[in-house]
């Protein structure tokens, strides 16, 4: 538990010094432990072996008639002959003791607004995990993909188009904005990130004790070639920021109980711009799962909230049977914009699939 309190502290004193304005550039995803791949390359295969998740986000559909959505899907493995099977019957297994590689491949597509503003990105990560002892691990990452990005100009009105004998006070005859003239409304680029965490995993030291503790830091930066990012011609040429992370979580069981403490954080810095998220679930484990016959399925159910500063409180849940979880969350706005919002933010739906399931590791680490 000493080293439980101390991932605590440092957490708390990360969220202190990092707390700041709070808009990015980039998508985020309230669940962002369900989208790894989005928050670290690093990420992918190092804390499972197979990992695949589906992600919705809708929000500030109290405040436009075309509310922002993004949809995102993950897949990430670790390499197969880096693990041993413990059990055939209970199709148990535990992790083996040298290094190995892990992939995985994430894409989203993100709308925004009545122009149906559109980012579709599409990204393959490829991991390296070195053993630093029997339950720590570090690995790096690197991630490669493209980024597409259009917008329908047709669906916009400019001040050139003010005509206030129209009914709808705008006359979409009359020439759009010059600022558009020579640029275009679609474009593709390349992009670059690159990342490292650190994980660490402490077993029960008997059965159902629910002593055991693990958590997971890392620090990521994305668009490293810093892409064009502007549909018009000007100068100076605006390009995309690079995006700079810093996350974290944790599970640490309360000794023979049923509760589990799952906290969380994620900091991003893009140019000007800033996120800070933290908060945490509270696990409660409905039902054991079945050691040696495989027969009964693990399941938990998981609630709490977050915070993401000056912008959200979040209430969050998510049910886990075996290898499946679903989660849902709920952004309630508290920023300037709640005036109009009254305080409706978005919600986010997510469906994740893990193997081995989370139940029947409870007491494997890296090396047993």
């Amino acid at each position: 538990m000493r080293k439980a309190r101390l991932f605590v502290a440092v957490l708390f004193i990360v969220c202190v010094a990092f707390s700041g304005i709070v808009t990015a550039q980039d998508i985020h995803f309230t669940q962002f432990t369900q989208s790894p791949l989005t928050v670290n390359p690093g990420l992918a295969g190092t804390t499972v072996w197979i990992r695949a998740g589906l992600i919705y986000r809708s929000q500030w559909g109290a405040v436009t008639d075309n509310p922002y959505s993004t949809i995102g899907a993950s897949f990430d493995i670790k390499s197969k002959k880096k693990w041993l099977k413990v059990s055939k019957q209970t199709e148990r297994y535990r992790k083996a003791t040298d290094n190995g590689f892990g992939w995985g491949v994430n894409l989203f597509n993100d709308r925004a607004g009545d122009g149906h503003m559109n980012t579709l990105q599409a990204n393959l990560s490829l991991a390296y995990q070195i053993m630093v002892s029997e339950k720590s691990m570090l690995a790096l990452g690197f991630q490669g993909g493209m980024m597409q990005r259009s917008i329908q100009f047709d669906k916009l009105y400019w001040g050139t188009q003010y005509d206030p004998s129209s009914s709808s006070g705008y006359n979409t005859a009359l020439p759009a904005d010059k600022a558009i003239t020579g640029g275009t409304s679609s474009f593709v680029r390349p992009d670059l990130g690159a990342g490292m965490i650190y994980t660490y995993k402490k077993n029960e030291r008997y059965m159902r004790g629910n002593d055991q503790m693990d958590f997971t830091v890392g620090a990521a930066m994305f668009h490293i070639l810093q892409p064009k990012y502007s549909f018009l011609n000007s100068s100076p040429i605006e390009q995309l920021y690079p995006r700079y992370v810093i996350h974290g979580m944790a599970t640490i069981g309360i000794k023979n109980t049923a509760l589990a403490i799952v906290p969380a954080f994620l900091f991003q810095k893009q140019g000007p711009n800033q996120e800070l998220f933290a908060g945490t679930l509270v696990r409660y484990m409905l039902k054991e799962d079945s050691k040696y016959t495989g027969y009964v399925k693990g399941a938990s159910i998981s609630a709490g909230g977050y915070y993401r500063n000056k912008d959200a409180f979040v209430a969050a849940a998510l049910f886990e049977f075996g290898s499946y979880g679903v989660g849902i969350s709920y952004d309630f706005n508290v920023s300037g914009l709640s005036t109009v919002s009254s305080g409706r933010g978005g919600y986010e739906i997510t469906l994740r699939f893990l193997n081995p399931a989370p139940f029947l590791f409870s007491q494997a680490s890296f090396n047993k």
